[in-house]
């Protein structure tokens, strides 16, 4: 009965730390997505300036002043470091994912002990 018991102790344990890697995983894949959504709102933004100045027909008084080569500078310096930064949310996202196959196996088979004591029984 105290082998149960304290199986029971350790499926509960490896439950919480599956859940404490699952809920670091979801944080890292938030991450991600917020870095993606910049990365589209800032190509999005660039696509529709490029239309809206093939589109013009009048003076364009920010590519007069250099407002549009300063932007396409930034954008120029925002992308790779939007590429930079989700390459290392990648890796650390796959370093996660390891631990929480880990961590459910861990829980898995505690449980599957568990069961088979419990049946024994």
């Amino acid at each position: 009965m105290k082998k149960l018991k304290d199986l029971r102790r350790l499926k509960d344990v490896a439950e919480l730390s599956l859940n404490v890697e699952l809920s670091t995983l979801s944080e890292i894949k938030r991450e991600e997505k917020n870095l993606r959504a910049r990365w589209d709102l800032i190509e999005e933004s660039w696509k529709q300036r490029a239309a809206d100045i093939g589109a013009a027909k009048e003076f364009d008084v920010a590519r007069a002043m250099g407002v549009d080569g300063a932007w396409d500078k930034w954008v120029a310096q925002q992308k790779p470091q939007i590429m930079l930064e989700l390459a290392q949310i990648s890796e650390k996202r796959e370093v996660q994912l390891e631990k929480t196959r880990k961590a459910f196996g861990q829980k898995d088979a505690l449980g599957q002990l568990t069961e088979r004591i419990k049946k024994r029984r």
